[in-house]
């Protein structure tokens, strides 16, 4: 859809001033699924050089924060409805938040390209192109994703992907300004590439880009072991060992499959990628984060149970990418990716990810090690009954005399404690809590 230039001239200045306009989203913005495949900003420089970080790992300090168009468009979506989702995006002061990458998955190209194999877009879905719309973002404060695959196919039939192009394409990506590329593996398993060496390969493309820019590298192998066929693929090249080779090559990877399609999320999924996601807490840390996959607002599960997915991402420092349709987001939703003591959580500038600590029966204890000393400390009920779940100042690695204070992050209430920390939690809900030590 193309926009006059009057109102081509409001759209920047209305993204560049933080203000909301309404863009008109295309007839034709539907989402279809993809078939059912099986990690803050200001500082950036002087906090890589306290953490002794330099080049990609030092894109993703702390784990990135954004909006993705996959759960909420599919691959169905334009130049106008990107634009009218990063006005949301600052509208809703999510920016301000700390989301700022605005991502293209799935669906910004069908696969055409030139006579010298460059990548020919749709002028229709993206009449001013995506060099325009990269610097558009970026004049509001944005920064840019765009995504492609591993193998020679795109994810569901859309598109194409880049092998044989790795260089070709990377270069291209840089030339448009964009600041970050997720690399799907839908194609890559279809030829049987070998995931490490695909990435690491890509990796070598972003790192020689002409023109030179870094780029941050999300790694998106979602395949569980056997997906396709009895060992195909093996444990080895499956999304639970990509933690492997990811912090060497990549600032983020996949540790298990999708957590549901467009619109149809489940709850039992994002607990099943939150406990794979757990498996190698020693991976994560800053510049290179475990991705359990997008938060999926308003896409299927109530609203105690997105409380407990960011809530278990925080704890996890995970990547807060929302997938939503800004323009329809729920209050609560928007209440819940607002919260900024949770958001300060899976931020915290240590880059520890939680563990679990404890499991009784559909009760749980997970804690995680903040870098003021403090502890955050989730009570999740993965139950439908309310219940009481306790653990102990001792328990969660707290030092011992004096007394504590347990600060509910979602209820911003303050409690004392002697060294008892107990809630009741409501089925498939999340008490989180940041315990601290009494001057």
């Amino acid at each position: 859809m193309a926009i006059a230039g009057s109102r081509l001239a409001r759209v920047l200045a209305a993204l560049a001033a933080g203000l909301a306009l309404a863009v008109p989203a295309p007839a034709s913005a539907r989402a279809h699924g993809r078939g059912v495949p099986p990690r803050v900003h200001a500082s950036r420089e002087g906090s890589a050089r306290a953490a002794g970080l330099s080049g990609a790992g030092a894109l993703a300090l702390r784990p990135y924060m954004g909006w993705d168009t996959y759960f909420a468009f599919g691959g169905a979506y334009s130049e106008a409805t990107v634009l009218r989702q990063a006005s949301e995006l600052i509208s809703l002061g999510l920016r301000r938040k700390g989301f700022r990458y605005v991502w293209l998955d799935v669906g910004w190209w069908q696969g055409a390209r030139g006579a010298g194999g460059q990548i020919s877009i749709n002028r229709r879905q993206w009449p001013h192109g995506l060099a325009w719309l990269a610097r558009t973002l970026h004049a509001a404060g944005l920064r840019a994703g765009i995504y492609t695959d591993a193998g020679r196919n795109g994810c569901g039939g859309a598109g194409e992907g880049s092998a044989g192009h790795y260089q070709q394409d990377v270069d291209t990506f840089a030339a448009w300004g964009f600041d970050a590329v997720k690399v799907d593996f839908c194609g890559g398993a279809e030829d049987q590439l070998i995931p490490a060496a695909a990435y690491a390969a890509f990796h070598a493309a972003i790192a020689a880009s002409v023109p030179r820019r870094p780029m941050l590298l999300s790694i998106c192998n979602f395949l569980q072991p056997g997906q396709y066929a009895e060992g195909r693929p093996g444990l080895g090249d499956s999304a639970f060992s990509s933690y492997m080779f990811g912090p060497s090559v990549g600032n983020s990877w996949r540790t298990n499959t999708d957590v549901g399609l467009p619109h149809h999320v489940s709850f039992s999924n994002v607990l099943r990628n939150m406990d794979a996601d757990a498996a190698a807490p020693q991976a994560a840390g800053p510049g290179h984060w475990n991705d359990p996959d997008y938060l999926a607002p308003d896409q299927g599960m109530s609203a105690a149970q997105f409380r407990t997915q960011l809530s278990m991402w925080s704890i996890l420092a995970a990547p807060l990418m929302i997938s939503d349709d800004l323009s329809r987001i729920t209050r609560a939703s928007r209440t819940a990716v607002s919260n900024g003591e949770v958001i300060a959580i899976d931020q915290d500038p240590a880059g520890v990810q939680g563990t679990l600590l404890s499991t009784s029966g559909e009760r749980q204890v997970w804690v995680k090690p903040l870098s003021d000393g403090s502890r955050a400390v989730a009570l999740l009920n993965r139950g439908s009954a309310r219940a009481p779940i306790s653990t102990s100042a001792a328990a969660i690695g707290m030092p011992p005399g004096g007394g504590y204070v347990l600060r509910n992050v979602w209820a911003h209430t303050t409690r004392p404690s002697r060294g008892t920390i107990s809630a009741e939690a409501a089925g498939d809900s999340t008490v989180l809590l940041r315990v601290s030590q009494t001057a």
